[in-house]
């Protein structure tokens, strides 16, 4: 079968992130493991686990900018070496300070990569709208993969020589992903200056100007709070009704399987729905599954919950991202991205700790219920989203 030049360079970036997306698995993992070992500290395991997402809170509308100036594929290529820089240090010079800090670079390396290999996906040539969802899809299906194997080569890596030699077989592998990317046909342009340089309003004036697109963006936060929702608060219930280690392992892994198995299903579901109708069906899906979560007293319901809830979440990001791509001038696409991932770290930095004050005080089940009544909301305005566009193309 002949592929078409977008799934030669589709597949070409897919194997290129693969290889980059260990910075993000088995980094964070690596930075947490070092603190509880050499400082005994939850604390500091904490930090070091969220110091990934600080820089791209604060910096994601920048790297957008940056993307738009000189193209994907030019920033994909420094965030690489970024990546590289980050691991490599450790495993030269470890130390609580260092690991600390290049936590921090990693993340705005692996955050300004995935914003750039979106961006790069999203402005393919595409004859319909759904073929743009379904390329998403496939890409984060490829990141989900790798999801998996970062922590698992990390871990081996610790117990096999230690923690330097875990972050050296890392940095090689994210050096490679690299080396790779010049090897291959990898979309996002040559890296040039580009001529026409967006000019007018910023993003962030037009989206909360516009509720269409402030429409968008919510809903986007909402995919990110169902997210987290799930990761953080599903040990917490597990404990508080005596589930094991590894029931909770499991029903994390059914979550897991949902979203890689919904995003290997949007090339063909993007046929026969549009990004509207997508997301108001998700949203449908985590409102009953959250809202029937505290019911869930055995463990084998409460892990079929969790695969149909990873099955709506997974299917969120690609047609979220599609939507906004298709809102956003060309030359302003990794701003319009950029707002929408710094947005997402935001609510990743702190939907946890509401989540835990809230849990501490009433116990797990109100932390479900509530998201299951914002997702309910969120499922009412991607109907009407859906309307109004519909209405829009109509008129």
């Amino acid at each position: 079968m002949q592929l078409s030049r977008n799934q030669v360079q589709l597949f070409s970036l897919i194997a290129v992130s693969m290889l980059a997306h260990v910075t993000m698995g088995g980094g964070r993992i690596t930075a947490s493991l070092f603190m509880l070992k050499h400082n005994n500290s939850q604390l500091l395991a904490g930090l070091a686990y969220s110091a990934y997402s600080v820089l791209p809170v604060l910096l994601s509308l920048a790297m957008g900018k940056w993307i738009d100036r000189v193209g994907a594929r030019y920033v994909m290529r420094v965030s690489q070496a970024l990546m590289v820089v980050g691991l490599a240090v450790p495993a030269v010079v470890p130390g609580p300070w260092v690991v600390m800090l290049t936590s921090m670079i990693c993340g705005l390396g692996f955050a300004s990569y995935l914003l750039a290999a979106n961006v790069a996906v999203s402005l393919m040539p595409f004859e319909h709208h759904g073929e743009r969802v379904g390329m998403l899809g496939w890409l984060a299906m490829g990141n989900s993969v790798a999801a998996v194997g970062g922590p698992a080569i990390a871990g081996l890596m610790i117990d096999w020589s230690g923690f330097r030699a875990a972050y050296l077989a890392l940095a090689l592998i994210v050096a490679a992903s690299l080396v790779v990317s010049f090897c291959v046909d990898v979309p996002g342009g040559a890296g040039a200056p580009r001529k026409d340089k967006a000019k007018g309003d910023s993003v962030v004036r037009m989206v909360f100007s516009d509720p269409a697109l402030l429409r968008i963006y919510l809903l986007a936060m909402g995919i990110s709070v169902s997210f987290d929702c799930f990761s953080f608060m599903t040990p917490v219930l597990g404990h508080e009704r005596g589930f094991s280690a590894t029931t909770i392992g499991m029903i994390m892994s059914a979550f897991a399987v949902g979203s890689f198995a919904v995003r290997a299903l949007l090339p063909l579901l993007s046929r026969h729905m549009t990004e509207w109708q997508m997301l108001t069906s998700a949203y449908g899906i985590l409102a009953t599954g959250f809202l029937l979560l505290p019911f869930a007293s055995n463990s084998y319901v409460h892990a079929s919950i969790g695969f149909f809830l990873g099955f709506a979440a997974g299917a969120g990001q690609p047609n979220i991202l599609s939507l906004i791509y298709r809102a956003m001038p060309p030359e302003k696409a990794g701003e319009g991205a950029g707002l929408r991932s710094a947005m997402g770290n935001t609510m990743g930095l702190t939907a946890p700790s509401a989540f835990g004050a809230i849990s501490g005080l009433f116990g797990a089940v109100p932390v479900f219920i509530g998201v299951g009544g914002i997702a309910c909301v969120a499922a009412w305005q991607s109907r009407l989203g859906g309307l109004r566009s519909k209405a829009a193309q109509a008129s």
